[in-house]
């Protein structure tokens, strides 16, 4: 759920809060009123009426008496009926013409001790409010006059109706003020939260522009001071790393000239030492000695001679990385059993820059190396191609495959020192990695250099 939406949520939650809240403050407060008035108007009615009943009752003006009830019932328009009871309670007059109802006399009256009497009644046209009012202190009958309630309760009704419409109203106009503003204040957290994805995925170069002086503002300024410090601790870090790259590379040359020079020539002149020991001493166990130790000396320098290149290839500095990739693929398939098919295309006679051929070397390398432990596959190919200016290379398998995504997001003792070396290489020379393999179908590593990392290189060597 975005910010944004739980700004407008929140104005929208407040608005029907207050709005309703005040709805129905509002219609109980005006029921309540509405009741009041009604009980008030209807006791006035009732009591205008007794002064004017007695003496008529006394005088037995009924007629006049029938005249002054038909003015009031046509003067208010919630007045339904008007009765007037004796004191045995008959009806003495009233202002239905076909009747009194059946059990309207009987329904409310006055108890002693009590100037009136107020009840609800359920009729065919509603709740209707029924006043008893004595006559003479209840000794010449009871009035009884009938207000609907129907009227007042239509006008809080509508007056509610109101309410609600302008609640709505005001809902939709703050559902639009709402997402404006949040619009405007989550806009400047958007873009942080855009560059901190891209930071997230390696972009140290995002920068996020915020002209406010706000929080957000303040925000976006320590996010583009966190990733500039970044920036610049990854500049240390790669120049660093090339650093030590460059020491062990140098390192390893020096260790492989020295055991193919002088351990070398000292394991040949061993070699020929004891083959003389063998042709001049007559003793057949002598003999048979010197020959054992010659195979074993003969053994030793073919394995310091493959230590030797696998430190450093002599062919990767003399001839190149296409001449020494054949011969390692070479060695590798007599090694380790495992057919290799190596191809170069668009690449004849053509010399990268050496960091490059060198962070190459190293990857399919290494490539090979995590084949021949941990794929068991029966055919590798390698592939090395230039494509648009930009340099390939690829190493697939036929092996068992893997998780590639567990493995390259688990930790780095899960087994992945060898992908990180391979992706610290290659973005070392400006390229990208991808491992793209599945349990069950094999591996494919996708190294990329383009043709801009390619000329970065090469300026740095000429310089």
């Amino acid at each position: 759920m975005s910010l944004r939406f739980k700004i407008v949520v929140a104005i929208a939650a407040l608005v029907l809060i207050l709005g309703l809240g005040g709805t129905l403050h509002a219609r109980f407060t005006l029921s309540d009123i509405s009741e009041d008035q009604l009980e008030k108007r209807g006791l006035a009615i009732a009591s205008d009426l007794e002064s004017h009943a007695g003496e008529m009752l006394l005088t037995n003006d009924i007629f006049g008496l029938y005249q002054r009830m038909s003015a009031i019932l046509a003067s208010n328009e919630d007045v339904r009926y008007i009765l007037v009871l004796g004191s045995q309670g008959e009806v003495k007059a009233s202002t239905f013409p076909e009747g009194v109802p059946k059990g309207l006399t009987g329904s409310n009256s006055v108890p002693p001790g009590q100037l009136s009497s107020l009840q609800t009644l359920s009729t065919n046209e509603g709740s209707m409010l029924d006043i008893a009012y004595p006559i003479l202190q209840g000794e010449a009958g009871t009035i009884r006059v009938g207000l609907s309630k129907g009227p007042a309760e239509g006008q809080v009704a509508r007056l509610t109706f109101t309410l609600l419409a302008l609640t709505g109203g005001v809902l939709l106009a703050g559902l639009g003020v709402g997402y404006v503003l949040a619009t405007f204040f989550t806009r400047p957290l958007a873009k942080v939260a855009e560059a901190a994805r891209a930071v997230g995925q390696g972009d140290l170069s995002r920068q996020v522009v915020v002209k406010t002086r706000d929080e957000a503002g303040k925000l976006a300024a320590a996010f583009n001071a966190m990733t500039e410090r970044l920036r610049e601790k990854e500049q240390e870090r790669r120049r660093l790393l090339k650093e030590v790259i460059s020491a062990q590379e140098e390192e390893r040359k020096r260790i492989a000239r020295e055991l193919h020079d002088e351990a070398g020539q000292a394991l040949t002149s061993i070699m020929l030492g004891l083959k003389h020991l063998e042709e001049a001493c007559a003793q057949e166990a002598v003999q048979s000695t010197a020959a054992d130790l010659r195979s074993l000396a003969a053994g030793t320098l073919d394995e310091i001679r493959d230590l030797a290149l696998e430190l450093r290839p002599a062919a990767l500095d003399d001839l190149g990385l296409v001449a020494a990739l054949e011969r390692y693929t070479h060695d590798y398939a007599r090694k380790h059993g495992i057919r290799v098919d190596f191809h170069a295309r668009d690449l004849d006679g053509k010399r990268l820059a050496p960091q490059e051929e060198t962070a190459l070397y190293r990857i399919a390398q290494e490539a090979l190396t995590n084949v021949a432990k941990h794929a068991q596959a029966h055919n590798v190919s390698v592939l090395l191609d230039e494509r648009n200016g930009a340099t390939i290379l690829i190493v697939e398998d036929d092996g068992k495959g893997f998780d590639a995504e567990a493995v390259l997001h688990s930790g780095p003792h899960a087994g992945r020192l060898g992908l990180l070396g391979m992706q610290e290489r290659a973005s070392l020379i400006g390229g990208r990695l991808t491992i793209e393999s599945r349990p069950g179908a094999g591996t494919a590593g996708v190294v990329e250099v383009p043709e801009a990392a390619n000329g970065q290189w090469n300026g740095s060597d000429s310089s």
